[in-house]
């Protein structure tokens, strides 16, 4: 048997466009990022999901709410998909970022797995948390499709678990507000069957913001 995971980031909060760090507060989604949310809400409204797990912070609560309003399922809360805190740097752009810690942001942009925000928390600390989570939950979920609803740092540090890949490959893995991510759990790993698919945002005419912050 297999679980099939659907992994999920949350719709445009108005941080995600001022470039601003988000982690652990709790920012709501935008009017742009709930109708994004019905656009991933009607591309999988024919797939069935036998259940839903989000993060505890509202943007990926709502973004679940949404998408699995029409499965007749309640997304459950769960802390292993919560987003990495990122301390100090909370609520400020990322341009004063690299203002005031000029080291640890250029580090963060270029490795960012050697990098911990002053009173954060690291990318690896992230991945056993969120990764651990995922696992038992395909154990559990065997042999149906699961919907995880959460942030861009733990979709990407997921997406390098599955991909058996080093937290220095970061960088190169997008993931835009509201994209799917459709991965299988099989015996032996894991199969990719898509990454950051955002085409029901760009074929709707929706602003989808360009840079992957």
């Amino acid at each position: 048997m297999s679980t099939k995971i659907l992994i999920i980031r949350h719709g445009e909060t108005a941080w995600n466009r001022g470039q601003i760090f988000r982690g652990t507060y709790d920012i709501p989604l935008n009017d742009n990022g709930k109708q994004q949310a019905r656009l991933a809400a009607q591309l999988l409204k024919n797939i069935k999901i036998h259940a839903a797990y989000t993060s505890p912070l509202s943007r990926a609560k709502e973004s679940a709410e949404i998408v699995t309003d029409s499965h007749g399922i309640s997304p459950v809360v769960h802390n292993g998909f919560i987003d990495m805190d990122y301390g100090e740097w909370t609520g400020k752009e990322d341009s004063e970022v690299a203002k005031l810690w000029p080291d640890d942001h250029a580090a963060w942009t270029a490795n960012p797995h050697t990098v911990r925000p002053p009173g954060g928390t690291t990318l690896n600390e992230i991945l056993n948390n969120s990764f651990t989570a995922m696992e038992k939950l395909a154990k559990k979920h065997d042999g149906e499709t699961i919907a995880i609803f959460s942030h861009r740092v733990v979709n990407k540090v997921l997406i390098i678990a599955a991909l058996s890949l080093g937290l220095e490959r970061f960088p190169f893995i997008i993931q835009g507000n509201c994209c799917i991510n459709e991965i299988e759990r099989i015996k032996s790993g894991y199969l990719i069957h898509s990454i950051n698919d955002v085409s029901h945002i760009k074929n709707a005419g929706i602003d989808l913001l360009q840079a992957d912050f």
